[in-house]
Order: C-alpha cells, then structure tokens, then sequence
C-alpha cells in the first residue's frame, strides 16, 4: 500500500511538472504594422522627404529595471513583477529603435540612416537624440511611456529637446498591454516625424531649445 502510494505521489508529481513545462512563452513587439488609414500617401511621402532630408536616431536609452527581453509589470503596490513566459522578441531598447524607426519610416516615407553613414554625411543630417524616463505596464489598468529627446537640425549648433508622457487605460491581459504601448510608441514617432516635418515643437509635447 505504502510503494502504491509512493508511486501515486511521484506519478502526479511529474504529471504537475509537464503541465508547468508545457506552457510555451508568448513573444510581442511593439511593432504595428497594420496599414492605417493615415499612413502617408507616395506623394505626400515625397514632400516629407524634401523637407526633412537625410535623419539619424540615437540608441535609445530605457530605464534598467524594463531594459529585459521578459515583460516588467508594475503591481497596484509598486512592485515589479517579471513575466518569465510573456517576452518582447528582443530587448526592450532594441524593440523600441525598431518600433520607432517603422513607424517614422511610415510618417516620413523614409527610414533614418545608419550611424556611419550620418557620420560620412556631415552636417547635413539631422540628429534625433531619445532617451525613456518611463515604461510601465500595470495590469488591468494603464499603460505608460515617458520620453525625453532633442533634434538637431542641419546649419544648427542648437538643439529643440522635448518632454513627452503618455499614458493611457488598458482591459485585463498581457494583449492589452502590448497593444496600449504599440500605440503609445506610434504617438511618440508621430511626435519626432512632426518635429522633423515642421521644425518646430510638435503638438503633445513640452520643449525648449
């Protein structure tokens, strides 16, 4: 009776094992690609890149505690919460520099170029510096992403910096809180391709030069 029981015991305790390991990892981006109706027309796209000429973005700095390939939550107390079987498919800093390089590349009709290339052109680049303050994800209740950055157009030895928050609510689940922080990206690209178009402080946003 006793070996019986023993044998239950390990039974279930393998079984309970398969049933914790049999959970496969959700992966997200903060990529959306999804064809909006305001995306830019090929002709618009053509004045944009008139206007706004060659850019470069920065590597965009995140707070260390959110800087990981598992989602950060933040708990009603404060507390941060890892959530090992809901991942981004790269680091956060890296998800965000895609995001935002897409959806500028919607807005504006072109991407920013690389590093050395910005270099090789010299003074006639704009420079797109960004750093995130914040990055919170609070289940069942909101999402929110704080943004620092500067611009620095060509023939300028100054800089117009900008102060962006955006927070919004969000329904139960991880999907919600993804697809809130999709769109708070969006907003902040739609932010630095305003900036760029209109060489001026954009709607949304404080700044100063």
């Amino acid at each position: 009776m006793m070996n019986s029981l023993k044998s239950l015991a390990l039974t279930l305790g393998v079984l309970s094992l398969i049933g914790c390991a049999g959970s496969p990892a959700q992966h997200y981006t903060l990529s959306r690609i999804d064809g909006r109706s305001d995306l830019v027309s090929s002709a618009t796209s053509v004045v944009s890149i008139a206007k706004v000429g060659p850019y470069t973005l920065s590597d965009i700095a995140v707070p260390a505690e959110a800087d990981n390939i598992s989602l950060v939550v933040r708990q009603g107390d404060g507390r941060l919460m890892v959530l090992s079987d809901d991942r981004w498919t790269g680091s956060l800093s890296s998800q965000l520099s895609t995001a935002i390089s897409q959806a500028m590349t919607q807005r504006l009709g072109m991407p920013p170029i690389q590093k050395l290339v910005a270099e090789a052109a010299g003074r006639g680049v704009t420079q797109i510096q960004l750093g995130i303050q914040r990055f919170d994800l609070v289940p069942g209740q909101s999402v929110a992403l704080d943004a620092v950055w500067s611009v620095r157009f060509p023939g300028s030895q100054s800089f117009l910096t900008c102060y962006t928050r955006l927070q919004q609510s969000v329904g139960v689940g991880v999907l919600a809180l993804v697809k809130g922080q999709q769109d708070n990206v969006q907003a902040l690209a739609d932010q630095l391709s305003e900036a760029l178009i209109s060489r001026r402080a954009p709607s949304g946003s404080r700044c100063g030069t």
